[in-house]
């Protein structure tokens, strides 16, 4: 409902039979008199002043927010998003990195491919294999591992065995002790 509704300016009779007995007894002049014409009685003057004390001490003790412990409360949220947001970008660029490398490896298998199966004589174009198909030779062997700089790999102990020296007294070490 706006302010300017004619249906607002209208109560009904009882709220106005109940303001005009309410400033009776406060002993307020009848309405439609101006306020700022009366002389104020002095309980109204009391009155006036016990709600103008209570005022300010209210004002004076409340407690009041300051925007510099928003900021630090709001710090370590701050500090904890930026180090994750940076955290992201670091592994993000470690991602890219890594496909960047396996698709440039990709390339060079098949490249490395191709030159394989031109440098290869074959009977002709209709008995090449095609890419899918592994002969029967290479299927029933075990791959080969190659190492690199040695031939076979040096024979390695079982156990770790570590050689015990026995202990040895020492003169200086003990305390002769005479018997009764």
């Amino acid at each position: 409902m706006s302010w300017h509704d004619p249906a607002r300016s209208e109560e009904p009779a009882e709220d106005t039979a109940l303001r005009e007995e309410l400033r009776g007894l406060l002993g307020l002049p009848a309405r439609g008199t101006n306020y700022f014409e009366t002389e104020p009685t002095p309980e109204l003057v009391r009155l006036a002043d016990d709600l103008r004390r209570e005022a300010l001490r209210r004002n004076r003790t409340a407690r009041k927010q300051h925007s510099w412990l928003l900021a630090a409360a709001a710090l370590p949220v701050t500090l904890a998003l930026g180090g994750l947001g940076t955290l992201a970008l670091v592994e993000k660029h470690k991602a890219d990195e890594l496909a960047a490398t396996v698709a440039h490896e990709a390339e060079e298998i098949h490249r490395l491919a191709a030159a394989v199966q031109q440098a290869q004589p074959g009977p002709g174009p209709a008995a090449q294999p095609g890419p899918g198909h592994v002969p029967a030779a290479a299927r029933t062997r075990p791959p080969q591992v190659l190492l690199m700089g040695k031939a076979t790999p040096k024979p390695r102990p079982k156990e770790l065995v570590e050689p015990v020296r026995p202990a040895e007294l020492n003169p200086t070490d003990t305390q002769q002790v005479k018997a009764h």
